[in-house]
């Protein structure tokens, strides 16, 4: 704050000196209007004094605390609902029992939801007369819903744009139209009788897969190698004879 007079120029701080003037032998403060630099000043001192007084008396009021403080080194004082927080898990095992468990539970909902969405992919299928196990393995399907009941039950498709947007279209539409999953649908038709590759034609057996069929090729191909041998050969001693 500043003071009202000095008895010398030399008295008074460099940078307020413009605030006097020489009156009756004393340097004495002008009157400054309220936006003069050194009036604006002096108020931004005084409020940061202010702050730094109150910022001193909190962290004093805080060491007091301390000291006064009952806990124990090595220990942390908490609120108390984290307390009881911390009691209702601890009887469930120890910091690293919990993390385990709750990683196992994510791990047996995953699994979980994945067999009921399976299921319910597979009452879709029969619904629409496909082969089951084929839908189920189908890339990139939507929800679906079943309407209806016994013979009149219908499947829809519950499309979803980027927006979040949900459009319905007749689920047995969406599934022959859709470019992704083309390449299987004669695989998804076998149990109506189409004959695709592999599979026993109205028999209603499930295609063989690719890895089947190489191991089925190559089983004949032995068979057919066995055959040529001349049963002549087959009688050389010390030769166990391939039938």
């Amino acid at each position: 704050m500043l003071k009202n007079s000095y008895d010398s120029q030399e008295s008074i701080a460099e940078n307020l000196r413009g605030a006097y003037v020489l009156s009756g032998g004393k340097w004495v403060l002008d009157e400054l209007s309220e936006d003069h630099p050194i009036i604006t000043k002096n108020k931004e001192v005084l409020r940061e004094k202010s702050k730094a007084v109150s910022k001193a008396e909190e962290l004093q009021a805080d060491l007091d605390n301390a000291r006064g403080s009952s806990i124990s080194r090595g220990q942390v004082a908490v609120a108390k609902a984290d307390a009881d927080l911390l009691e209702k898990v601890k009887a469930h095992g120890s910091g690293d029992e919990v993390i385990a468990k709750l990683t196992e539970h994510k791990t047996l909902k995953e699994e979980t939801d994945k067999r009921k969405r399976d299921d319910s992919l597979r009452e879709v299928a029969k619904v629409l007369s496909y082969e089951p196990e084929a839908f189920v393995r189908l890339p990139n399907l939507p929800e679906f819903e079943i309407r209806g009941e016994g013979d009149k039950k219908t499947v829809v498709a519950k499309l979803k744009d980027d927006k979040g947007v949900i459009t319905e279209k007749p689920a047995q539409e969406f599934v022959e139209s859709s470019s992704e999953i083309a390449p299987f649908l004669p695989a998804l038709k076998q149990s109506n009788g189409v004959k695709v590759h592999g599979s026993s034609g109205t028999s209603g057996a499930p295609a063989k897969d690719v890895f089947q069929r190489i191991r089925d090729n190559a089983k004949q191909e032995t068979d057919r190698t066995q055959s040529d041998i001349h049963p002549m050969f087959r009688q050389i001693p010390g030769r166990t004879a391939q039938v």
